[in-house]
């Protein structure tokens, strides 16, 4: 598994977020869980996983998948889900494994910006 620059400060920054609103117990809930759902994705990576986001599809210029990711344990507490933008690479030579690639980490509400400089198409 891969997570680009921005998705990494995205996910810090909504970490620091639910620390300051609700507290470090469920913030570090909040963040052990996305870890986990994102280790899940990366262990499970098939193309048919997720839905494709055709806005981020259309914004990078080649397919990206989306996860929903609700908060701690699956539960709908948020009325926004955060947005776990991804596409899979093929294997590394000699490799058989597909790798995944986290993008971005969103805010459903949020919009998407420049993709990272070292992603094909960028």
């Amino acid at each position: 598994m891969q997570e680009t620059e921005p998705a990494e400060a995205e996910r810090e920054q909504a970490f620091l977020r639910f620390t300051a609103l609700l507290g470090p117990e469920y913030a570090g809930r909040w963040y052990k869980d996305l870890r986990r759902a994102i280790d899940k994705l990366a262990a499970f990576p098939g193309p048919l996983s997720h839905a494709r986001d055709e806005e981020a599809s259309a914004h990078y210029g080649y397919e990206v998948r989306r996860m929903l990711y609700h908060g701690p344990s699956g539960k709908r507490r948020a009325r926004t889900p955060y947005r776990v933008l991804f596409t899979l690479l093929p294997p590394a030579e000699g490799e058989d494994e597909t790798i995944l690639r986290v993008l971005r980490v969103l805010h459903g509400a949020q919009r998407l910006f420049e993709p990272p400089d070292d992603m094909p198409g960028a």
